[in-house]
């Protein structure tokens, strides 16, 4: 699948307007097989700086066995369907592409875990705009590019 393909489709997902302001989501973590692993509930919000044409977006996992890991992005936009990110634990940055109603995000990140530790994985996410107020999000967590889960969320936009 190539970002080509959502050429023209509409809404637009762009990451500066959906992710500014407040949203709640639901999420659910599935091994390969399709088993269920986790299910999360999500708070998010997020400020449009124009001026440095970044979004500071928080958002706050809470998973179902008590576990919370909250991110803190800043997704700076760097041409019309560019975009790079930062969050304190990514190796590296976040390189996302978007075209009509997709956006794909991928990066690195030092994952917290239940029990204190954290593992590096590597998140393939494609975000897809449904309406002015929905988004789902298909992503797969690996390590050295191997992919073992794959994540669906939904995201509902309140302001």
């Amino acid at each position: 699948m190539s970002i080509d393909d959502f050429k023209g489709t509409t809404p637009a997902f762009l990451p500066e307007e959906f992710f500014d302001g407040r949203l709640e989501g639901w999420g659910v973590l599935e091994s390969l097989i399709g088993g269920l692993q986790k299910r999360s509930t999500i708070e998010a919000e997020g400020r449009w700086d124009e001026q440095t044409q970044s979004v500071h977006f928080t958002e706050t996992y809470r998973f179902d066995d008590g576990h919370v890991d909250t991110l803190h992005w800043t997704i700076r936009k760097l041409a019309p369907g560019r975009y790079s990110g930062a969050e304190p634990r990514l190796d590296g940055e976040a390189q996302g592409e978007q075209a009509g109603c997709a956006f794909h995000w991928q990066y690195t990140r030092d994952t917290p875990q239940p029990d204190g530790s954290t593992t590096r994985l590597n998140f393939d996410d494609w975000f897809y705009r449904i309406d002015e107020s929905a988004c789902m999000v298909r992503g797969s967590a690996g390590r050295a590019g191997i992919p073992f889960a794959t994540a669906h969320v939904t995201y509902r936009k309140l302001t």
